[in-house]
């Protein structure tokens, strides 16, 4: 634990500013959040930077102009969702049960127990079988199907495998929070070839909403509404747009007083348009026509 204390340390501090060796030791002992750190040495310093780049994917170099050490590549959303889940676990663990002023959502359990075997499934090429809930309700009977996963997926707060269905022929996207039970003992290997270019299979989505069969990528531009001020309860979403991009590809083309334009190229899922309507009024589809017609409809 405290050897990844000391590594978030180290990338909360030089994703501020570089620092010297010496401004890192300093910062250290005055920091009341980083209290139970013991000092680190040179020789610990310079592991911790080699850990920090192999488990986190940052890199840190030294700077001999500024005579200090740096983060020159750090843009990996996985290191970043592992630092947050680290900080999550460090801060209930540090002050215990606190159940009257930390709230949770009620949600069904997320399946993230099936996170490791799938992971190993991915990395070995091997066959799994699940024990599948067709549909939400719990309480109906479980499909088994032999898949061989190839990709892992979070989406709005819910995990997602990509795999190849054996009985069905075809590639198909399974909610983890869906699973009862995974049997990952087949020791079978995969007997699909891996398609070409998995890895940007939910490129053109909103979430893990994909629907390759039917639906394409579309040129969409959006118009938001600002608000004259934020309230408690209502963030102006023009900027929170601008800081939290509803898809990669977002593009801003215009900023005006009262507006926010922005163009994206996706495709038109279900769970896009949901997203939308959670805007309200706020929110305008100038293209496609379609897009703006079924917004407009389900807004009245």
């Amino acid at each position: 634990m405290k050897k990844f204390l000391r590594h978030r340390f180290i990338v909360e501090r030089l994703r501020m500013k570089p620092h010297s060796y010496e401004d890192l030791i300093r910062a250290l002992e005055k920091s009341e959040e980083y209290c139970d750190v013991e000092p680190f040495t040179d020789r610990t310093f310079l592991r911790d930077k080699q850990d920090i780049e192999k488990i986190y994917h940052i890199r840190i170099e030294y700077n001999n102009s500024l005579k200090a050490y740096e983060i020159t590549e750090d843009n990996d959303l996985y290191a970043q969702n592992l630092l947050e889940a680290f900080d999550v676990f460090r801060a209930l663990q540090n002050y215990g049960n606190l159940s009257e002023v930390i709230q949770f959502e009620k949600r069904l359990p997320a399946g993230t127990e099936y996170l490791s075997p799938l992971l190993r499934a991915i990395k070995e090429k091997r066959q799994v079988k699940l024990h599948y809930y067709k549909f939400w309700d719990r309480s109906s009977q479980t499909q088994e199907r032999t898949i061989e996963p190839y990709l892992l997926k979070e989406a709005q707060r819910r995990w997602y495998v990509l795999a190849w269905d054996v009985e069905k022929s075809a590639l198909r996207v399974f909610g983890l929070d869906r699973i009862k039970r995974l049997d990952d003992e087949r020791g079978v290997k995969f007997q699909h070839p891996v398609p070409k270019d998995v890895e940007h299979y939910f490129d053109d989505s909103f979430g893990a909403w994909v629907d390759n069969e039917r639906t394409q990528a579309e040129e969409v531009v959006l118009v938001f509404r600002k608000l004259p001020a934020d309230t408690v309860f209502i963030p102006n979403p023009a900027k929170y747009l601008e800081a939290m991009p509803l898809h990669s590809s977002q593009q801003i083309l215009k900023e005006e007083e009262e507006a926010i334009v922005l163009r994206l190229r996706i495709k038109i899922t279900p769970d896009f348009i949901k997203e939308l309507l959670s805007y309200g009024k706020q929110v305008e589809v100038l293209t496609p026509a379609h897009l703006q017609e079924e917004l407009t409809a389900k807004q009245k």
